[in-house]
């Protein structure tokens, strides 16, 4: 959530706005007002600490107590709805988040402020459940409020270009993205400076832009680069001692790999946040198995997913999907069958549940499913599983429209592709034999 957006609930919330703004009420609304306000208190610490568990249902009664107060339009009321709505969107619950930020941005009393952090939370919920073309579009109007609101020279305003860079390098607009990345990267160089937090965090963002669209090696010096100059544990210092771990493991250079990625676990250790730990391991995890370790890198996934799993929050579903997806290429590796196809029809069960049809991660379990059983000699279980993947994956394709978008997806076509001949050919008689 932008920091601005969170330090005004702050703000609201301690100064009990909208108390000071109404009538005075009768006693029992009185009591009843005052109870909230300290909740409201609480509910903003734990939202802070990322404890959304806990933040969640108080940051719900709040909002719904005041609105039974009348205070439902009150500004105040609006930044809670912002706090609840970042908490359900971190727990996965994304149509309940998306519920309430629709409401907020159409609501008449929501100044424009509020609208652009609303549109930047649409943005985030529309991204996660998978909706890309949707968290682009929120994202454009998100820019669009905070230029309105701040001007074009604002913090909130360079988050703004941040998050729309992300946005749409989910949907395959490279060159676009980058565009908007080094914006916000430059932008933020001018408000903090070249060594400012803000600035090392879009540099990072851009580092793994560069990654994820195959900028391999522009992504590592740019790593290096914010390693160098962050506070060491600091959120910036922390991503970018993983991302270069795992940047090195995908350019095979695996063993210079483990140590950024051991640093990086061992910090998030000491961290609450077990999910970004969980990450890190499997990353650590893929680096072993690419030194042939698949006993190490199977006991650092069973590590991950117990992270993710004890206590499980849907907010992990993906992350889950993907730590299982790597473990069960392990156990594949490992000659583990029957364990290992257990792992892949989980991760791709999570993922079906998760994201939509057609979707990259989806098509990427449902291809390493597919190929397990081609390698098990079971050509029709991988045929029929991947003739529906192929209708959804082409209509993702037409979906995205553009050349440099459907270049995104070109990779899982042609993975595709490979993986139905594969089966095809297993089907077809052996001609030595009926010779």
């Amino acid at each position: 959530m932008p920091r601005a957006a969170a330090l005004l609930a702050a703000a609201l919330i301690l100064a009990a706005a909208p108390v000071a703004a109404q009538p005075k009420p009768v006693v029992d609304a009185e009591a009843r007002a005052a109870r909230l306000q300290g909740l409201a208190e609480r509910a903003y610490a734990l939202n802070m600490a990322d404890d959304h568990v806990a933040a969640e249902p108080a940051l719900r009664e709040v909002v719904e107590g005041w609105r039974a107060l009348g205070w439902g339009e009150t500004e105040a009321t609006h930044a809670t709805v912002l706090l609840w709505a970042w908490s359900l969107i971190e727990l996965g619950r994304f149509d309940a988040a998306e519920t309430e930020l629709r409401a907020l941005v159409d609501s008449a009393s929501a100044g424009g402020a509020e609208r652009a952090s609303a549109w930047g939370l649409l943005a985030k919920t529309w991204s996660r459940s998978g909706r890309f073309i949707d968290a682009e579009q929120a994202a454009v109007a998100a820019l669009d409020h905070a230029r309105r609101a701040f001007g074009d020279t604002h913090a909130e305003t360079a988050t703004a270009w941040h998050n729309l860079g992300t946005a749409r390098g989910e949907v395959g607009r490279n060159s676009d993205a980058a565009a908007a990345l080094r914006h916000a990267v430059a932008l933020r160089e001018q408000l903090f400076g070249p060594t400012g937090e803000p600035t090392l965090s879009s540099l990072y963002n851009l580092a793994a832009h560069l990654h994820a669209r195959g900028d391999i090696d522009q992504a590592e010096p740019l790593l290096r680069q914010v390693l160098l100059h962050a506070e060491p544990g600091g959120e910036s210092h922390t991503y970018a001692l993983h991302h270069l771990g795992f940047t090195l493991t995908r350019m095979g250079r695996h063993a210079e790999a483990e140590p950024w990625l051991r640093q990086a676990v061992d910090l998030r250790a000491t961290l609450p946040d077990r999910h970004m730990q969980a990450v890190s391991l499997a990353a650590l995890a893929d680096a072993m198995n690419g030194q042939g370790r698949h006993e190490e890198a199977d006991a650092a996934y069973d590590r991950a997913i117990g992270l993710l799993r004890e206590p499980y929050q849907p907010g992990f579903a993906m992350t889950l999907s993907g730590v299982l997806l790597g473990r069960a290429e392990t156990r594949q590796a490992m000659g583990r069958a029957e364990a290992a196809e257990a792992d892949y029809r989980q991760a791709v069960e999570i993922a079906r549940a998760n994201v939509a049809p057609g979707h990259p991660r989806l098509t990427l379990r449902q291809l390493g499913l597919a190929a397990f059983l081609n390698d098990q000699r079971r050509p029709g279980e991988a045929l029929a599983l991947l003739r529906p993947a192929r209708d959804a994956l082409l209509a993702r394709t037409r979906d995205l429209g553009g050349g440099e978008a459907r270049a995104e997806v070109e990779p899982f076509r042609s993975l595709f592709r490979e993986t139905v001949q594969a089966a095809w050919v297993a089907t077809q008689p052996d001609e030595s034999l009926i010779r």
